[in-house]
């Protein structure tokens, strides 16, 4: 293992005086909003550490981080997304209250948030991220700094961070992972999975017509009154996203039922479908269920009406999508999950024993993982100019293009091989000319050994044991 004297705590501090010169010499555009619309204010600050002789760091990771960079930085990426009137929280305050909450494992924003809000349990929260009372956020405070900032500038910053952790010396993309992991939606899962946004204005045509004689219908046939039963109103689901061979099926758009009429409070659907004189007779009240309107339209000219509803297995995150994994407590399992998957790129430092992550792209959790390689290690040539020796991937990896990126920035890709369920007997291996690990077979019908790596074809090379 490398020499570490040179990762000390006080070294290090020597060398990110410099790193923040440089830093923030290379993001200097000012933030438009003056100070009296701050509802916050983060203002870097050394602060005293103390590393136990466990290595247990007095204080908690977010007092060590904040002590150690100088986040200042993130105004200046964001400036162009915050306008000069209005009050908002300084996006540094809230970038580092979302880092503690993954720092110090806190399931959700919900219960980070009620710490933060807690006098005495969140008041160092407050202290390095700059939040004093009032003004304390809430939920909806971060959800809206994502909205306003996006992936983007999100990627941005985190490569700002990567850019400071190879300056100070842990990084050399010698060797470089890429993997996938799904994380769920906070939205919930209402079962279907090819949703689109037609699903949130299906049309119905002349449907006050259409309930009213299905009502008429039933007070002319008293037999068929039923207090209390369901009378479902269903449209074809009108999703383009459904394979040719899968029918789509029928949306409950609307539910009504009839029930005994209450004088003091009489339904407001029976004026509105035009049943008020024929209900109050028969002393009866038509209720809504289920069933959410989104849009109403009506035509006087041609007595028409189009009402438009919002399927009841519309989720609310539309770019979430089910993607499968192996269950973590039992791997011959496997488990949906409705949600996102991140693509990581992770630089492994076999010197001083770390694994830092470096690129990170986000996907719903159905794409295919293997065609964001490319995107990953484009981040790092981009923010970084860095390529690696090696590159390390699983089977959702093994494709033409990303064995062809990896050589042709002279690194020696070492994929899984992908069977894809191709018929792997004996003979038809023999056929193809290779096995399923990828080692070919000799003119004579032998299967090669691998022989090294052959750094003139760039590529592996084999020998067969009846030349040795």
């Amino acid at each position: 293992m490398k020499n570490l004297a040179s990762f000390t705590v006080g070294s290090i501090i020597k060398k990110l005086n410099h790193i923040h010169v440089h830093i923030n010499s290379k993001y200097n555009r000012p933030f438009p909003k003056p100070r009296t619309f701050w509802l916050s204010e983060y203002t870097y600050q050394r602060r005293y550490i103390k590393v136990n002789p466990d290595g247990r760091i007095v204080g908690g990771l977010s007092r060590f981080v904040s002590f150690l960079v100088d986040f200042s930085f993130i105004r200046s990426i964001v400036s162009h997304r915050y306008k000069v009137f209005g009050f908002a929280y300084d996006p540094v305050s809230l970038f580092l209250l979302e880092l503690f909450r993954y720092l110090e494992k806190y399931p959700d924003m919900k219960t980070f948030v009620e710490v933060v809000r807690d006098r005495e349990k969140g008041k160092h929260y407050r202290l390095y991220a700059g939040i004093r009372y009032p003004n304390l956020p809430c939920e909806a405070t971060f959800t809206n700094l994502k909205d306003r900032l996006g992936e983007e500038h999100y990627n941005q910053i985190f490569h700002v961070l990567v850019e400071i952790t190879e300056f100070l010396g842990f990084l050399s993309y010698k060797i470089l992972t890429t993997d996938g992991t799904l994380f769920p939606t906070n939205a919930r899962y209402k079962g279907c999975t090819y949703f689109c946004n037609e699903c949130e204005f299906i049309e119905f045509k002349g449907i006050i017509e259409n309930v009213r004689r299905r009502i008429l219908y039933r007070l002319n046939n008293p037999e068929k009154i039923v207090p209390g039963k369901e009378i479902r109103i269903k449209l074809e689901c009108p999703s383009t996203n459904f394979p040719e061979d899968v029918q789509r099926p029928k949306v409950e758009v609307l539910t009504l039922t009839l029930e005994e009429a209450n004088p003091e409070k009489p339904s407001i659907f029976n004026q509105i479908f035009e049943l008020k004189e024929e209900l109050q007779t028969a002393g009866l009240d038509l209720i809504v269920k289920r069933g959410m309107l989104t849009k109403i339209v009506i035509d006087d000219s041609t007595y028409s009406d189009s009402f438009f509803f919002r399927c009841p297995k519309f989720p609310s995150d539309m770019d979430a999508r089910i993607g499968v994994r192996r269950n973590p407590q039992n791997p011959n399992r496997k488990e949906k999950i409705f949600g996102f998957n991140a693509v990581i790129d992770t630089s492994i430092e076999l010197e001083l024993g770390i694994e830092l992550p470096v690129a990170c792209t986000t996907i719903a959790g159905n794409a295919e993982e293997g065609r964001h390689y490319i995107t990953n290690r484009k981040q790092i040539l981009e923010h970084h100019g860095k390529t690696s020796k090696i590159d390390l991937g699983d089977a959702k990896y093994d494709e033409h293009n990303n064995y062809d990126f990896s050589r042709s920035h002279g690194a020696i890709p070492i994929i899984d091989y992908n069977p894809r369920n191709e018929n792997r007997a004996a003979v038809a291996l023999k056929e193809r000319g290779y096995d399923q690990n990828g080692w070919p077979y000799a003119p004579c019908g032998i299967l090669t050994r691998p022989n090294g790596f052959d750094f003139n074809c760039q590529r592996a090379s084999f020998i067969s044991l009846r030349l040795i």
